[in-house]
């Protein structure tokens, strides 16, 4: 039977017997889906008039279910782009936006023509707009363009693509290191200043003293500080401190989970904590991460799809967290409920 498909399409796809290729166009031959639809494709794209008719004609009358197994899987570019285009129909256009390997193009084509309902699933790709923002503009010309829609890009815009143009690893700049006498002038200086807040033993410090350090001598006292003085390094309004902090051997799980809830720890070192595979292993820091306001859109998305059915319901739910997160958390909860 495979003998027989391979000589079908071979006589096909050498010009040499024309019945073949009108049955081919037709879309009459006994060939799987995969490799029928294909040479449809290429005869409604091509040069001869009569075989691009009835290819046309063919492909259009197939049904949106047949075709969206097919451009689910083995579809290439070209079929993609001809039943997006030509066909249209509100699944097979469904089926071709979920497509993770779907051409960057062919969505900013598409953006521009989609029904509401669609753009929301379009929208959520967020992968495919970070590769090609044009997506975002050709959604604005679209005479159709929700309310949500519009939303959404703002917020992309804002937080998702800035982000996405630098570096994933970018560090902080390095901060000068502080001699033994001048750490411990600075010490000294701290010291004859009020207390406020609770104190570190180890130091004799309170937080409000710790402040009034240097950076350098505050990144200095982060690389073998204590559990309470860690708590108050990563509060610290200068990111390097806290990420100093971070990048020591003592914190622990639990410390780190407190620091991913925290809405008065810096941006820097919410991204920092998301770059570590043990801790965004951990559920208790996924939770905390992606809940977190201040966390980054584009890593609260991320992380969005390890968060259970529960959770996925409840953070549908928070109104606190970024749009973008909540709608996919809600995308994500009616998919596994199902």
């Amino acid at each position: 039977m495979a003998d027989s498909a391979t000589s079908l399409l071979e006589q096909v796809r050498s010009g040499g017997n024309r019945q073949l290729q009108t049955l081919a166009a037709d879309g009459l031959l006994p060939l799987a889906a995969e490799e029928l639809i294909p040479l449809q494709v290429a005869f409604a794209s091509g040069s001869d008039p009569e075989l691009a008719r009835r290819a046309a004609a063919a492909l259009a009358a197939i049904d949106a279910r047949v075709a969206a197994p097919f451009l689910a899987g083995p579809a290439g570019p070209a079929a993609l782009s001809y039943f997006a285009v030509h066909v249209g129909h509100p699944l097979v256009l469904e089926t071709v936006l979920r497509r993770r390997d779907v051409p960057r193009s062919l969505l900013v084509e598409l953006a521009r023509r989609l029904p509401p309902d669609l753009q929301e699933l379009l929208i959520l790709r967020q992968d495919a707009i970070v590769e090609e923002p044009a997506i975002l503009d050709a959604l604005e010309a679209n005479p159709e363009v929700s309310i949500y829609t519009q939303r959404r890009i703002a917020e992309y815009r804002e937080h998702l693509l800035p982000r996405a143009r630098r570096p994933v690893a970018e560090e902080p700049a390095d901060v000068e290191e502080i001699d033994d006498d001048a750490f411990s002038a600075a010490l000294a200086a701290a010291r004859s200043a009020p207390a406020a807040g609770d104190v570190d033993d180890a130091t004799g410090l309170s937080e409000g003293q710790i402040r009034l350090l240097p950076v350098p001598a505050r990144v200095r006292l982060a690389r073998g500080a204590g559990r309470l003085l860690r708590s108050f390094l990563l509060r610290d309004p200068n990111a390097r401190v806290a990420l100093a902090v971070l990048g020591g051997s003592g914190i622990s799980e639990q410390e780190v989970e407190q620091v991913a809830r925290s809405r008065n720890v810096s941006e820097d070192v919410l991204v920092e904590i998301a770059r570590h595979r043990e801790w965004i292993a951990k559920p208790g820091i996924v939770r905390a991460l992606v809940g977190n306001p201040r966390t980054p859109v584009a890593i609260g998305v991320r992380l969005v799809p390890r968060l259970g059915t529960r959770e996925l319901r409840d953070l549908s739910r928070d109104r606190n967290v970024p749009d973008a997160v909540r709608s996919t958390a809600l995308h994500l909860y009616r998919i596994k409920r199902q």
